[in-house]
């Protein structure tokens, strides 16, 4: 699971993406045109959003774009407008959840996990594999199926994008910190790779577009 910390106080962004960065891929930027950047950039299950950035109350913009790419992402406001009427306006311009700073970070971390748990499906099943997204787990035929680091990256970074076509640009970016300097042919051996290991029906390729993991 891939988050985005969009924070423009430093040294919250900072806590927050150490503590998350133990569980999960977290990128973290501090203003409007670097989190613009990164969500064209990037897949995310989860987008955690400071509402006033930089002095501007523009951070609820971000929503639209990010729920237009991707409908499976959800999203979080982090702001100190906590009143009734801020936390609606925020749901109402399609938020997922909503929470006043200061905030508990125990409280955070378990907003994030039901949010992962709303929007990823706990346990998907291909036959003799079963796959469980929370843990990022696979089980063949009862024993659990080790990966490489990078294949385990393009195989769940296509399950977090269940029944969409993935490109071999955005798998790059998922996995490499600079993909400009990779072939995308990387891609394509890794996911030959990928179905010797697995069901070879899981991964679809998806001609001149990239590949895809379809709903069991």
């Amino acid at each position: 699971m891939r988050i985005l910390i969009i924070e423009d106080d430093p040294d919250l962004r900072e806590l927050l993406e150490s503590i998350l960065t133990v569980n999960y891929s977290v990128d973290a930027v501090g203003d409007l045109e670097s989190a613009r950047d990164y969500l064209r950039s990037y897949h995310y299950t989860i987008l955690l959003l400071d509402r006033n950035l930089l002095g501007s109350d523009i951070g609820l913009t971000l929503i639209q774009p990010a729920k237009a790419k991707n409908p499976q992402c959800g999203i979080l406001v982090m702001s100190a407008y906590g009143n009734v009427i801020d936390k609606i306006e925020g749901l109402n311009q399609g938020a997922d959840d909503y929470i006043e700073k200061p905030f508990d970070i125990d409280e955070l971390l378990a907003r994030i996990n039901a949010l992962a748990r709303r929007f990823t499906p706990s346990t998907l099943s291909f036959g003799t594999i079963s796959v469980d997204t929370l843990s990022q787990s696979i089980m063949a035929e009862g024993k659990t199926l080790t990966l490489s680091k990078k294949e385990h990256a393009i195989f769940f970074t296509l399950i977090g994008r269940l029944g969409n076509v993935v490109s071999r640009d955005e798998i790059l970016s998922s996995i490499y910190e600079n993909p400009e300097n990779v072939s995308s042919n990387t891609i394509d051996v890794m996911i030959n790779t990928l179905r010797k290991k697995l069901n070879p029906g899981i991964i679809t390729t998806i001609k001149t577009r990239g590949y895809m993991i379809e709903y069991p």
